[in-house]
């Protein structure tokens, strides 16, 4: 086998290692969104603003929901570039 081809591989490796950890922080975070009232997406940043669910649990339920339903399928979607290398 030449070095081309080992570094081709192992770039394919690389990628596949970061999905599956992906994958797993993912999983992680539905895992552990199980039994809050609120889950968080943040940047790590100051650019945030934020509505009290205390004040709007139909509306802090339905964000949760649809979160957690995107979580669901950008999984579905790593796992699909999984299968494809």
């Amino acid at each position: 086998m030449d070095d081309q081809t080992l570094q081709y591989m192992g770039e394919r490796v690389d990628k596949a290692r970061e999905i599956k950890k992906k994958i797993a922080r993912l999983r992680d975070f539905i895992k552990h969104s199980e039994g809050k009232s609120n889950i968080e997406i943040t940047a790590g940043g100051h650019g945030c603003v934020q509505i009290p669910s205390y004040d709007f649990k139909r509306l802090a339920l339905k964000a949760k929901a649809a979160i957690l339903n995107q979580v669901q399928e950008e999984i579905n979607l790593l796992e699909q570039e999984l299968a494809e290398l």
